[in-house]
């Protein structure tokens, strides 16, 4: 190894032992790293950052479930009116690659529960994180904005289809393995 050296009163010195060398090594290597860098650390932001998502036009969410009659809710929630609410089961698996879009979407119903969730089927509120019992997603005088009414249904479908529902939301199919 080559050293630089100096005379100084005293004494030879050594160059490379010096804390303002030092100093100035570390921060040429600390620019070339970020200079280097460029990757994004934050996921799932859009082009322009959060406040753009205001200029994006609305969509439904991705299609999921059996059939592919359910909106994703989240990415391991899927609801349909005619399926109930699927909940961390392989019927969602499809809905993680909603993650990976630039666009947000907007899934159900009207909104309810109280952190930003919206009517998945009747009687039943999910927001991104989970599905619970909410009345103001129950048919009634507000048809415009609940979710739609299926051909078969009537507007008061009544407990039956309610217990249903929080039955397939809490039901998860045991898992079959693929050969």
């Amino acid at each position: 190894m080559y050293v630089h050296c100096r005379k100084q009163r005293g004494g030879i010195r050594d160059l490379n032992t010096h804390p303002i060398m030092w100093g100035a090594a570390v921060s040429i290597c600390v620019l070339c790293l970020l200079s280097v860098c460029t990757a994004c650390y934050i996921s799932n932001c859009p082009i322009g950052g959060k406040r753009s998502l205001e200029d994006y036009p609305s969509r439904k969410c991705m299609a999921c479930g059996p059939g592919d009659r359910g909106r994703c809710f989240g990415p391991s929630i899927c609801c349909g009116e005619e399926l109930g609410c699927y909940v961390g089961s392989p019927e969602t698996t499809h809905c993680v690659e909603e993650n990976y879009l630039p666009s947000p979407c907007e899934a159900g119903g009207k909104a309810c529960g109280s952190e930003g969730g919206r009517c998945a089927a009747p009687g039943v509120c999910c927001d991104t994180e989970g599905c619970s019992i909410d009345q103001s997603c129950l048919p009634g005088d507000d048809d415009d904005d609940q979710v739609g009414q299926s051909e078969a249904g009537s507007p008061g479908l009544g407990a039956e289809f309610l217990m249903r529902l929080l039955h397939l939301a809490g039901h998860t199919p045991p898992h079959r393995l693929h050969q």
